[in-house]
């Protein structure tokens, strides 16, 4: 048994690490933001969807059935569990960032109204991460792209950086809610896109991926359409859950 579970962890240090430090992160922020009740609703939402997700992918990495349909490089690794070396978040985060920007200027000169316009945003955004993620063959360069790109939209939309009116319509970023009297507002902000937003939502993709490569049969990830019709279906639901904001 402990042969087993050496091999299943020749990867993934990096991935586990980050969800334990959200855990801890996030459940000191749902202790203080306890008496609110929407902000405290929509933030265990998010929490639920990290823990739900991660939860799946960890107990479907141990069978033997799964690991030849989802196994990554070495057969070990799981499909997302790939730790990476800090050049690849220096080359891939800036290209995810003004990928995902690009389109949604693209998005804003198409003469669409303002919920086309954010549809379109938003998948566009989820399909550049979604491409860098099957590069990389991580989740953790998307969490970061997707954590930094969220910040920079709340830093426009609130004029930190510079004004930009339509920031908002573009990206409806979720609204959590969380405030900690030691932090101003937007260091708060940061510190949830980082460590329950992003990480929840990615975290999502990825057991929805999951989900439908071991739905169809003989399929596996690294070859055929199983994972590109994963990947759709989980931008899919994300673009769905993430746009109920702008519709």
């Amino acid at each position: 048994m402990s042969q087993v579970i050496g091999r299943k962890f020749t990867a993934g240090n990096q991935i586990v690490t980050y969800v334990m430090f959200s855990v801890i992160t996030i459940t000191y922020l749902l202790l203080t933001d306890i008496e609110t009740d929407a902000p405290f609703k929509g933030n265990l939402i998010f929490y639920l969807m990290l823990l739900g997700s991660f939860f799946f992918l960890f107990v479907i990495s141990f069978s033997d059935v799964f690991e030849r349909k989802l196994g990554g490089e070495k057969g070990a690794r799981f499909f997302f569990f790939t730790d990476v070396p800090v050049l690849r978040f220096i080359i891939w985060v800036p290209i995810g960032i003004l990928g995902s920007f690009g389109i949604a200027l693209v998005s804003q000169n198409l003469g669409l109204d303002s919920t086309s316009a954010s549809l379109i945003s938003i998948a566009g955004s989820g399909t550049v991460m979604m491409a860098i993620f099957f590069i990389t063959k991580t989740i953790m360069i998307p969490i970061i792209i997707h954590a930094l790109f969220n910040t920079i939209v709340i830093a426009l939309r609130d004029g930190i950086i510079m004004a930009f009116g339509v920031t908002q319509e573009l990206f409806p970023i979720p609204d959590v809610g969380i405030t900690i009297s030691q932090f101003n507002q937007f260091a708060t902000d940061v510190l949830v896109q980082f460590t329950l937003v992003a990480p929840a939502e990615e975290m999502l993709k990825m057991m929805i991926i999951g989900f439908v490569v071991l739905g169809i049969p003989n399929a596996r990830f690294k070859t055929g359409f199983a994972k590109f019709a994963g990947a759709f279906f989980a931008l899919l639901i994300w673009s769905s859950f993430h746009a109920i904001q702008a519709v």
